[in-house]
């Protein structure tokens, strides 16, 4: 059987093209500003910082290439300049966005990893599978598109092909099909922080707009009544604004699997048996499932309720938590390999808020619970720490145990070590049912809410 993996046209658009994009914004705000070419200076120093931060950057392995044409070319434009040879205006930024097109598809059509007969391919160098491990990497921006990158490590030499559709499947293929070993990874510590920040920013950004536009509409009062006026006002508009109602989804996004046997329903989760192997978890979109938030802090007018009609303020919340569930299912995905406790997970194409994932027979309690479950929590906090990751909301009912008496983490989302500082700080901030949080038997890494739900530690002191 012979695979192949290669880049995807997502990522020939919105890396070389959309690189190219930038260089012409770039050209047009030279001229627009400094008379290109006429004085070079400061347009060659905005290329030159532009390469810098680009390089830094590092969004693929021809970032290097893509910098150092633009380096090239300031190079050049200075040469022609302090020659007095004169070119069209149209040369340089044309010979730089051709020289990008053509490394970018270069690239494109000639990086390909090719498996077949227990041997794996890559730009001139053949490897015996047995004897290479394969990770996957995702950041921010191919992320948000869709591609990252398959790592293939040989000795102490890696191998990058980027811009791979759904790398983390792919990297499944390559180890589950071909046997290549799981290579082990790490968390970065601020994971998601930077893109959160952002868009927090993003959606905070209209209040300073807001409060900004009734400063200077009521410029005839004093300065102190200004402020005062323009932040009362403010925060009156953005509570009735987060107060205005959206419709739900038109459609139960579990509708079509309602005919199967429902397990169990939590607190964001429908639960189905897919068959015997496997059990469907379908999450509650806004408006459907989990509707009561008058437990959480919100600027809301009234109950707050979700139904047909959802106030702006929970539609955020709860998105934002199913952004973060399924950041952790894919999680579960990437180290699955490397801490024993998370069951096998797959993501269905087409269902954003669908996941498949191993079914684990065995509920903890008195009767099931594992001699050395002491000792299986000790190894899970430290696989935890290997991987960069903590893992929360560790109750009773998210540990199952399976045949060989085993205990599988059926539910809990996992964060960085940056992350589960903010994410501690907004959950207890914001929702006034729990009392706070606690390590599950002493483990710092695994984390449980404490409210009403029974603890693995409770269960173990009834042994």
């Amino acid at each position: 059987m012979t695979e192949t993996f290669s880049p995807s046209l997502r990522w020939l658009i919105t890396n070389p093209f959309f690189l190219c994009i930038e260089i012409i914004f770039i050209y047009f705000i030279i001229n627009l500003e400094f008379s290109y070419p006429d004085d070079l200076f400061f347009g060659n120093l905005i290329l030159l910082v532009f390469a810098s931060i680009y390089f830094l950057l590092n969004f693929s392995p021809i970032t290097s290439i893509q910098t150092s044409l633009i380096i090239i070319t300031v190079l050049i434009q200075t040469v022609f300049s302090l020659n007095d040879i004169e070119t069209s205006y149209f040369f340089f930024p044309s010979l730089l966005i051709v020289s990008q097109m053509f490394f970018g598809f270069r690239y494109f059509i000639r990086s390909k990893i090719i498996v077949n007969d227990g041997l794996l391919f890559f730009k001139s160098n053949l490897f015996s599978c047995r004897d290479i491990s394969v990770e996957s990497r995702i950041k921010t921006i191919g992320g948000i598109f869709g591609f990252g990158e398959l790592i293939i490590h040989h000795n102490d030499e890696e191998f990058i092909l980027a811009g791979v559709e759904k790398p983390i499947e792919k990297r499944r293929i390559l180890i589950d099909n071909f046997r290549l070993k799981p290579h082990p990874q790490k968390a970065n510590w601020s994971g998601t922080i930077v893109l959160f920040l952002v868009c927090s920013l993003i959606l905070i950004s209209p209040i300073f707009f807001i409060w900004i536009f009734f400063y200077s509409y009521l410029s005839e009062l004093s300065l102190l009544s200004r402020i005062l006026c323009s932040t009362v006002i403010t925060l009156l508009l953005t509570i009735l604004i987060l107060n205005i109602r959206l419709p739900r989804v038109n459609k139960d996004p579990a509708s079509d699997i309602m005919g199967l046997e429902l397990v169990n329903t939590g607190m964001w989760t429908q639960i189905f048996q897919w068959n015997e192997l496997l059990v469907v978890k379908q999450l509650f979109r806004c408006g459907w499932g989990h509707n009561n938030y008058n437990g959480h802090k919100a600027p809301i007018i009234g109950k707050k309720m979700c139904g047909k009609w959802n106030p702006i303020a929970l539609v955020i919340m709860h998105n934002l938590m199913l952004i973060y569930q399924m950041i952790g299912v894919h999680r579960r995905k990437i180290y699955e390999h490397h801490i024993d406790a998370i069951p096998r997970t797959y993501t269905i194409p087409g269902r954003k808020f669908r996941y498949l994932q191993e079914y684990v027979s065995k509920p903890l309690n008195l009767e099931n619970m594992p001699e050395d479950i002491n000792d299986q929590f000790i190894l899970l906090n430290k696989q935890l720490e290997r991987s960069g990751l903590f893992i929360d909301d560790i109750h009773a009912g998210n540990v199952r145990i399976n045949s060989d008496g085993k205990i599988r983490l059926v539910d809990g989302e996992l964060y960085t070590d940056g992350e589960v500082l903010i994410k501690n700080f907004l959950v207890n901030g914001i929702d006034d049912r729990l009392d706070g949080m606690e390590k599950v038997l002493g483990c710092e890494r695994i984390i449980r809410w404490v409210d009403h739900r029974v603890s693995v530690d409770d269960l173990l002191k009834q042994r």
